[in-house]
């Protein structure tokens, strides 16, 4: 599957930046270094290896604050129908004032996102779009998530975000489910899995149902 906009980041810079990694051996911090080679220990850096998903290498795409309002999937509470498209900070419809900040989970540091935030979209896609986009975020459930996050572990399938990616990741969700939808209505123009038999869009490499890789 190719990004969705997000500038191609090279792994391999130098200096590397403040990603907040470290050597995998001797825990050496990496920023700033002018080479691919801890000064510490000497072991040569494969930042393919050592970069992982919940490592923040970019800011957000989305604040909230853009106009014309995007498509977050986010209806008017007066109305209920679409902000997105709204050129102020009123709804296009009916003209009720709304305030972008309203729809973010108040008091939470991690944006929980699971089957019923997903929507029809399958979470695994969705992990497949944040690893492509790189939106960083973690598994949850998992020893290594208490590991670096810390708290108590919860049942069930998830992933953890950093909340100021709510607004990216509330795009990518409703723009994969447009895509879903084109995708069944114009099954010409996507690509049949072979293992699950979904139709899937043309620029997805891996099917976003079951992760198989696309036969020719």
């Amino acid at each position: 599957m190719r990004p969705m906009g997000v500038a191609e980041i090279d792994l391999n810079q130098l200096p590397i930046p403040d990603w907040g990694l470290h050597c995998p051996r001797c825990r050496y911090l990496l920023r700033g270094l002018p080479s691919h080679r801890c000064p510490e220990c000497g072991t040569a850096l494969d930042m393919s290896a050592i970069v992982k998903p919940w490592h923040r290498l970019r800011d957000p795409r989305f604040t909230g604050r853009e106009l014309p309002f995007p498509d977050f999937g986010f209806d008017c509470r007066g109305c209920r129908r679409p902000l997105a498209g709204a050129r102020r900070w009123n709804c296009p419809h009916c003209g009720a004032a709304f305030e972008p900040g309203a729809f973010v989970p108040a008091g939470r540091e991690w944006l929980v996102v699971d089957q019923p935030f997903c929507g029809a979209v399958p979470l695994a896609g969705v992990e497949i779009l944040l690893a492509h986009e790189r939106v960083p975020y973690a598994r949850h459930p998992s020893r290594l998530l208490r590991e670096i996050y810390g708290g108590t572990p919860v049942v069930g399938s998830r992933l953890l975000v950093p909340m100021e990616f709510f607004f990216e990741v509330r795009w990518l969700v409703r723009r994969a489910e447009r895509e879903m939808v084109e995708a069944r209505r114009h099954a010409d123009e996507a690509w049949r899995c072979q293992a699950c038999g979904e139709d899937v869009p043309l620029h997805f490499e891996v099917c976003w149902n079951c992760q198989a890789p696309r036969r020719d």
